[in-house]
């Protein structure tokens, strides 16, 4: 399953066989003497590359932190009622940015549980402490596939790479309404760097 996603030289795999289908075809159409066609075919191939690229991230040591699953602007936070869980949340949305990491990052360290009710636009980890996070595709699509990957009953660690973004344009995370929000609205983030918010020990509530 990690293979799925494990970077070849910072390019995701299914990148790399976007670009070197582009680049054959470029190179049919040069032999068979369609410049034009093959320099249209050529052009997206460095796009390609940044587009589906993975950087380095440092993850801080902030155990009961929640990590920004994607790079994007924090477009709204808000109380609302968590529908999939049926539990009072914060709802944090991020616009994704076009350019950012290809790569989702896990907010938390926790195992992976499915969602009652929930479409494949939904994932959910659950912490140590019995705290549950949503990650939501509010707008974009996935190809199909959850944001976190790993299969269901499965851990996963905080800040590690857990997906793939693909055609997602907003994510929203579903925290518990008792943790502290660290980030404000139209605030630039990066993805398992930027803590969005910290949950509280039960003794602090």
């Amino acid at each position: 399953m990690r293979s799925l996603y494990s970077p070849i030289l910072r390019i995701a795999p299914e990148g790399w066989l976007l670009i070197v289908a582009l680049a054959m075809a470029a190179f049919l159409a040069f032999q068979s003497g369609e410049l034009p066609l093959a320099l249209g075919l050529a052009l997206p191939v460095p796009l390609l590359a940044r587009y589906t690229r993975d950087l380095d991230r440092h993850s801080p040591a902030k155990p009961l932190g929640i990590l920004a699953p994607v790079d994007g602007v924090v477009c709204f936070r808000r109380e609302c009622h968590d529908p999939w869980l049926g539990r009072e949340a914060i709802r944090i949305g991020i616009e994704v940015s076009f350019w950012g990491n290809y790569l989702l990052r896990a907010p938390v360290e926790g195992e992976v549980q499915s969602v009652p009710g929930g479409s494949g636009q939904i994932s959910r980890i659950q912490t140590d402490e019995g705290e549950d996070i949503l990650v939501v595709v509010a707008r974009g699509w996935l190809l199909g596939a959850r944001p976190v990957w790993v299969p269901f009953g499965e851990r996963l660690g905080q800040g590690r790479p857990c997906g793939l973004r693909r055609l997602a344009r907003q994510i929203d995370i579903y925290i518990p309404a008792e943790a502290r929000v660290e980030v404000a609205l139209g605030q630039t983030i990066r993805c398992g760097e930027t803590v969005l918010a910290t949950l509280l020990r039960r003794f602090e509530r």
